[in-house]
């Protein structure tokens, strides 16, 4: 199988080497950015272009994976209905490749990717869409290239997948850098956070996340909530963030 990646940036750069690791020829790498589709090419040890009259005509497969806003723009200048489209966000319908594609489907490694970070990809699930079963197939057999944690969910439920993968990860992160400031201010090292952190990932194996909750907003403890948000009286956002959190948790415990 010949591959061209279309996107340079941290899911394609995982995707393309671990691929490339299994034995996917990866021949191109495309990017409107010629200096990030060069150093993902030298990685790759392949050819870059960041001009769309360029491409490779040649490949088997066409990756897309790039920001959501780029990509209807792209599929649309790329005319290669023969070839196998495919697409690896988790908020974009399959149906972005109609009129553009005959054989098209959706490759969503559900994980965070920084660049400089090491993923193990036999770890991550990777779901799968497709417009025929032949594609199905096609992608499933690319998938367990990488893991065994393969499913086939269709675009509303891939949709909801990243709308609770948002929540899980990227605001779950922020909360990461809001409590960094904090205890940074109180002149500590947020490393002392590290533990709780950890044992707070690791329960929600064993426990259902609520289960698992503790914290004052839970019993609702007005006298600590009360010196939070005194604490936090001059940072209007994050007292906001906490009272909202707070009620949320609240009414949501209140229902057991």
């Amino acid at each position: 199988m010949k591959a061209v990646f279309i996107g340079a940036g941290n899911v394609a750069t995982h995707l393309a080497l671990a691929l490339q690791n299994k034995g996917v020829t990866i021949s191109q790498i495309f990017s409107r950015t010629s200096s990030n589709a060069q150093v993902l090419a030298e990685k790759l040890g392949i050819s870059f272009t960041s001009e769309i009259n360029e491409l490779d005509k040649s490949a088997d497969i066409y990756i897309y994976a790039i920001k959501d806003g780029a990509l209807r723009h792209l599929i649309s200048k790329i005319a290669l209905p023969k070839a196998l489209h495919v697409h690896t966000a988790g908020s974009i319908s399959l149906r972005v490749f109609e009129g553009y594609a005959e054989r098209c489907g959706v490759i969503y490694p559900l994980q965070t990717f920084s660049k400089n970070k090491m993923v193990d990809f036999s770890q991550i699930p990777i779901c799968i869409e497709a417009n025929s079963p032949e594609v199905e197939q096609e992608l499933l057999e690319i998938a367990h290239l990488l893991t065994k944690k393969t499913y086939i969910l269709n675009s509303e439920q891939r949709k909801k997948l990243h709308l609770s993968a948002v929540f899980a990860c990227n605001f779950t992160n922020h909360m990461y850098a809001i409590a960094a400031d904090l205890v940074e201010s109180a002149g500590l090292p947020f490393e002392i956070l590290q533990p709780l952190i950890a044992e707070t990932a690791d329960k929600i194996k064993t426990m259902s996340p609520r289960d698992a909750q503790t914290g004052p907003a839970v019993r609702f403890d007005e006298e600590t909530i009360t010196k939070h948000l005194s604490m936090l009286k001059e940072k209007a956002e994050l007292l906001q963030i906490y009272k909202d959190l707070s009620l949320n948790i609240h009414q949501k415990h209140k229902k057991k």
